[in-house]
């Protein structure tokens, strides 16, 4: 029996065939036609080597015409600026289709091993390299090129080699400057202030917070202070209490008040003494019981004795808490009342470590709160915590702030403004006390003569033997540069310096704190690293710092012995006496004198001074004549 194969699978069968065999001659074809294009490619890369070995420097281009970049229709057969935008004119070459490209010297630039070793070099005006600084790519002279390594379009390091410190300068064009907007601003001494802002809460004058207790056992038949929050004023009457042991004490009294007037008309000088005496004993007796003398002199003038005792108030001020009540008994020692005087409170901030330096006793406060917008209270720093809160790592400080007014409540939430002056070294400065005697247990309590303390009722002392006193400092102006013209990596701080036309140099720097000047502006305290004078960088710096990385110089993450300055004022040792009369120096008057300023008393030893220095620099402190001498080195080695 024969099998037969059905038709229709046949025919699926010469189709399957059919497909195979298309697919195979297309592989076939393009096996050809790659196998051709590679051999072609070999065979122009040698002919284009041995090109380049037989004419490594090829002619130079024919210039057609000088032309602008920014505008394309300027023609001009001899070189200078376009007639628009007064931009450099570049030259045209023939057969070049970009202003400025050598086609023929770029090609044999690009193959020639000689050519790249000259580029790296920076010995050309013009490079390209990647952007990408982690590609490690060395760049190339033609415009066109990419990154071997990320296929990036190079870009054109425009910069030119410097003598000496080429590491950490850079040129840049004038389109290039103006691409980046880069603007220079003039180092310069300011008046900074260093601000503080804070919250903080209301707490009461701990010196003005009293408590009124019993001063006898008895029961409480009157009272006329009856509610909390009630203001009373000094002396007036709060309760009235009965208790029989005053009673006996009044009796004695007057027992021992007509004992004395019967025996005044004896002759017995000791009996006379010894009447007195028993009064007297009797009479102390009820003062400490808490009778007043007017109350004695009505018990004497009526000779009968008081039933109740009349507690009055301490001290003027609010009643907080009220335990007393109309007929409850007390003992002697009970508290009666809290009595605090709302007329002065402590505003309660907490500083942290870093703050500390800049706060000081007797410095003046801003306060204000969300309750009263708008106004603004002055308050004093009074005390200081000497301890740090552990859990917290803060300081408490308390700041005065008077409220005759009664506008600030107990317990609200306050904001605090601290403003701190700087000094010549950075630090903050020491406020003056406002008078010259203060108290040594209260040191806010001031006075301008001697005198005694009115919390404590102990003498004043001059401010300086107090153990706290710290002596003040002025406020002075002080180097400085604007917020925007540093750049921080969190270790190091980097400007950069103009040192001439489009030409900028990278400088390290030691920073101070960061403060304000009277317009708000915010300014870097320099400590070192720059002179008065010169002109920083402070828009742009990131596109020069950029250029700088692009080139492979120093920059600021790339510090290879970036250049680096002494400080020009030493903290250690500062100038305090005039050098010509010995006398104090004025802040206000100095003068730059070979890149160092000098202070005088007087502006007429200014003019001394600049006569014949000599002589008076040998009085200045030993850090200003050692800067001097460097000063007078570094110029000897530039000329």
């Amino acid at each position: 029996m024969t099998n037969e194969i059905p038709a229709s699978t046949m025919k699926q069968l010469r189709s399957v065939l059919t497909r195979w065999a298309i697919l195979l001659i297309v592989i076939g074809v393009f096996c050809l036609w790659a196998t051709w294009r590679m051999t072609r490619v070999a065979a122009n890369a040698n002919v284009a080597v041995a090109g380049a070995h037989e004419s490594p420097m090829p002619a130079q281009p024919v210039v057609e015409y000088w032309t602008c970049t920014m505008h394309p229709d300027v023609h001009q057969s001899t070189p200078g600026k376009c007639p628009i935008c007064a931009m450099p004119l570049v030259e045209k070459y023939k057969g070049s289709d970009q202003p400025g490209a050598k086609p023929e010297t770029l090609r044999a630039t690009a193959t020639h091993p000689s050519a790249d070793r000259n580029m790296q070099g920076h010995q050309s005006k013009e490079w390209y390299r990647c952007t990408m600084t982690e590609c490690g790519d060395q760049g190339s002279a033609d415009p066109n090129s990419r990154c071997p390594v990320c296929g990036m379009k190079r870009e054109r390091i425009e910069s030119v080699a410097m003598d000496g410190d080429s590491d950490v300068e850079i040129k840049l064009s004038q389109r290039a400057i103006r691409l980046a907007e880069i603007a220079t601003e003039t180092v310069e001494s300011r008046m900074l202030n260093k601000r503080l802002r804070t919250v903080g809460r209301v707490g009461y004058d701990e010196t003005r917070y009293k408590m009124v207790s019993a001063w006898i056992g008895g029961r409480i038949d009157k009272l006329y202070a009856d509610f909390t929050g009630m203001t009373v004023k000094k002396g007036d009457h709060l309760v009235e209490i009965y208790s029989p042991e005053l009673l006996s004490a009044q009796e004695e009294y007057l027992q021992a008040v007509l004992a004395a007037r019967s025996l005044q008309g004896s002759q017995t000088a000791v009996a006379r003494r010894s009447a007195e005496q028993v009064q007297s004993s009797a009479r102390r007796k009820l003062e400490l019981l808490g009778i007043t003398s007017e109350q004695i002199a009505e018990i004497e003038s009526s000779g009968k004795p008081q039933t109740h005792l009349v507690i009055h108030a301490p001290i003027g001020g609010t009643i907080l808490k009220k335990q007393a009540m109309e007929g409850m008994y007390v003992s002697t020692g009970d508290t009666l009342y809290t009595i605090a005087d709302l007329t002065h409170l402590w505003l309660l901030v907490d500083l942290y470590e870093s703050d500390l330096p800049w706060v000081k006793p007797f410095q003046k406060v801003r306060v204000t709160t969300r309750a009263l917008p708008g106004d603004v209270f002055t308050g004093e720093i009074v005390f200081v915590d000497p301890r740090v809160d552990p859990q917290t790592r803060t300081v408490q400080v308390r700041i005065h702030v008077d409220n005759r007014a009664m506008r600030i409540k107990p317990d609200m939430w306050v904001a605090a403004e601290i403003d701190a002056g700087l000094s010549r070294d950075g630090r903050g400065a020491v406020p003056a006390p406002d008078g010259q005697y203060a108290c040594p247990m209260h040191p806010w309590e001031t006075a301008d003569i001697p005198g005694i303390c009115p919390v404590c009722e102990m003498n004043l002392l001059p401010v300086v033997e107090l153990p706290q006193y710290t002596p003040p400092t002025n406020p002075s102006a002080i180097l400085a540069v604007p917020r925007d013209a540093v750049m921080q990596t969190g270790e190091r701080a980097l400007v950069y310096v103009e040192t001439a036309s489009s030409t900028y140099r990278g400088v390290e720097v030691t920073l101070g704190p960061l403060a304000r000047d009277e317009t708000g502006a915010e300014f870097f305290a320099v400590l070192s690293g720059l002179q008065g004078g010169e002109r920083v960088v402070t828009r742009g710096n990131f596109a020069i710092d950029s250029q700088m990385q692009l080139a492979g110089k120093q920059s600021l993450f790339m510090a290879r012995g970036m250049h680096h300055r002494a400080p020009l004022e030493p903290t250690t040792e500062t100038q305090t006496t005039c050098p010509i009369m010995g006398g104090e120096i004025d802040p206000e008057v100095y003068t730059d004198y070979r890149g160092v300023r000098i202070y005088f008393c007087c502006p007429p030893c200014i003019e001394e001074f600049l006569a014949d220095p000599q002589p008076h620099i040998k009085k200045l402190p030993r850090s200003l004549q050692l800067k001097l001498a460097a000063n007078d080195a570094e110029e000897a080695h530039n000329d």
